[in-house]
Order: C-alpha cells, then structure tokens, then sequence
C-alpha cells in the first residue's frame, strides 16, 4: 500500500517528467548552435560561403546556420564537431549507440567533410561503449614474423616520410630499406607523388642496381 504523500509525490514526478526532457534538449541544441554559429567564421570553407552563399547547395537558414544540402555544416573549429558527437552518442536520451547509427543520426542534420571517419575514431574511443559492448568479431590471429630474406636486396621495405619542410620543390623522403643488410636508400620526392612516378624511383634506384626483388612490404 502508498500512502497519500507517496502517491502524491509520484504523479507529481510523472507529469514533470516530460517537460523537464524537453528543456533539457532543447537548452543543448540550442547551445550546441550557437557554438556552431559563433565559430562559421573562423572555419577556412565556412567562410568562403559568408555572408551570402553563392555555390549550389550552400545556403543560409533563419537561424544563421549554413547548410549544405539543407543540412548544418559543422564547422572544424575548437571542440564543435565533437560536441555534435556528444549530443548524438553520448548525451542521456541518445543512448551510446553504435558507429552505423551515429553516423546515421548525425547525418540527419549536420554535415562536415570526412564524417565517418570522425565518428568511427570517436566511437572506438568511448570509455561507456567498451565497458558495456563485448566485441563480436572472431579473435585476432598470432603475429606471424616475415620470413628471412636469402639473399641481399631479395626482399625490401618501403615507406614514406611526409609534410617535410620544402627544399628544392622536395616535401616528402621514400625511404627504401634492404631487410637483408639493413642498407638504406632515400629519395627525395613530394607528397602528391603518383603511382608511375613512383615506378620510375624504383626503375632509377633501385631495379637499375640490385634487380627486380621478390618481396615488398609496404603499409
């Protein structure tokens, strides 16, 4: 049995209940676009559409938001993509949903470039998510260790050093490793560099000297 006060003081929670959501979200968007709002100017491709866009697609709504295909750009700003995020997945009536559906949700209503990549990072990074997600996936196999090379310049590594410092037009070092003698070669190149471009080092330094090897390991 209740008594008076304890049923008095449940209804009175119960019809409070929804209008204290609605406050809630609605302060937080609220404040979540107002931050999106003072930042659009400080954002290089934001500020190419202010004051008035003139591209396709671009457009300004009664609130002073832009919007790409009608939907909010999120400008790279401070914190302001990740407070998006922490609305849509973090936020008490969203539900730490997974990375498929934060994407989905996200995209009904703002847009920035390089979105789901943003938001797969944010959601593997979620403390709440790990702790209460078990993964599904098959368990990870053993490290296996690249087999000996027999001779030298059989088998070669090859990775690049870049957004270097320009000198002489040159941003960017390939650096070419022997895994047999550790002998290394590096050659300047740039950032933009090209897969025939690349095919060319490789005839000029290293096909033209050692021959063709019979492993490449490359990330």
């Amino acid at each position: 049995m209740f008594t008076q006060e304890q049923l008095s003081t449940s209804f009175r929670a119960s019809s409070l209940i929804l209008p204290a959501l609605r406050s809630a979200i609605i302060m937080d968007i609220e404040q979540l676009h107002n931050d999106i709002r003072q930042s659009l100017l400080l954002d290089p491709l934001s500020s190419m559409h202010l004051p008035t866009p003139t591209l396709p697609n671009w457009s300004l709504d009664d609130n002073g938001l832009l919007c790409y295909y009608n939907r909010i750009y999120v400008p790279d700003f401070d914190t302001t993509r990740l407070h998006v995020l922490q609305y849509k997945h973090d936020h008490i009536l969203s539900g730490h949903f997974g990375q498929t559906k934060t994407l989905e949700l996200v995209r009904q209503e703002y847009v920035w470039p390089n979105m789901r990549t943003f938001i797969q990072d944010f959601c593997k990074s979620c403390t709440t998510c790990k702790h209460s997600k078990a993964p599904r996936h098959k368990p990870y196999g053993l490290l296996k260790q690249l087999p000996v090379p027999e001779k030298p310049w059989n088998s070669i590594s090859m990775d690049f050093i870049e957004h270097l410092p320009k000198s002489s037009k040159y941003s960017a070092i390939l650096v070419i490793v022997d895994r047999f003698s550790k002998q290394g070669i590096f050659i300047p190149t740039v950032d933009e560099i090209t897969a025939p471009d690349l095919a060319k080092l490789f005839v000029t330094h290293v096909f033209s000297k050692h021959g063709v090897p019979s492993h490449i390991t490359c990330d």
